[in-house]
């Protein structure tokens, strides 16, 4: 498993794989205001981007690679 918890923030590393959607569905609805750290993500499954989608924590760093530009719609941040 490559995510990171944290108190209020879960921190995702490297690779995060369907394998690891389960716990981070479960993580973040038992938020209120979850966090998550993308700077040290390389590559995320979709369903990691739907639940981002559908959660909309507040995002504290993005990755410093070409997932910066999907996640920003191009505009830097």
């Amino acid at each position: 498993m490559s995510i990171e918890y944290k108190n209020n923030t879960a921190k995702l590393v490297d690779l995060i794989s369907i394998e690891d959607v389960e716990s981070l569905f479960n993580w973040l609805a038992e938020r209120k205001k979850p966090k998550v750290d993308l700077g040290e993500l390389d590559h995320m499954h979709t369903a990691v981007l739907q639940l981002l989608l559908i959660f909309k924590p507040t995002i504290t760093d993005l990755p410093n690679n070409d997932l910066k530009i999907f996640l920003t719609g191009g505009k830097e941040k």
